[in-house]
């Protein structure tokens, strides 16, 4: 015999928590989305990841939650020529909907700290230096 589930109905008691590295894997994919978005997370940060075989799924992405609000500091890197202010806000709009799209929670504020411009292979940088 099948049991009908009545939508109106009180759920089953207990609780779901959502781990800081969940969160944070939702706010680097959304970020890793947006154009102009070269890398995540700082010079110290990547140059560790290059050593372990790539960026991980949460680099560049602090999570603090507080009762149900969260607070995100994300570090990127900008392709160069981006907008380096379109860039970070277009990143901040789209962590902020997909954090709270998917965990249902509120996030409360998303800081950006850009850490470094990213130049393409064979451009020279501000010092003339190949990149």
């Amino acid at each position: 015999m099948t049991e009908e589930i009545d939508p109106a109905a009180e759920p089953a008691s207990g609780a779901v928590t959502i781990a800081d590295t969940v969160i944070a894997k939702v706010a680097h994919m959304a970020c890793r989305e947006v154009a102009g978005v070269s890398a995540m997370g700082g010079v110290t940060s990547r140059a560790f990841s290059s050593i372990r075989g790539g960026e991980s799924q949460t680099q560049g992405v602090a999570v603090d939650v507080h009762d149900d609000a969260i607070d995100l500091d994300i570090t990127l890197v900008v392709e160069y020529g981006s907008n380096i202010p379109e860039v970070a806000e277009a990143c901040r709009a789209r962590a902020k909907e997909q954090v709270e799209t998917t965990t249902g929670m509120t996030v409360r504020a998303v800081n950006v700290v850009v850490g470094d411009v990213h130049f393409p292979e064979g451009a020279a940088d501000a010092t003339g230096q190949q990149a």
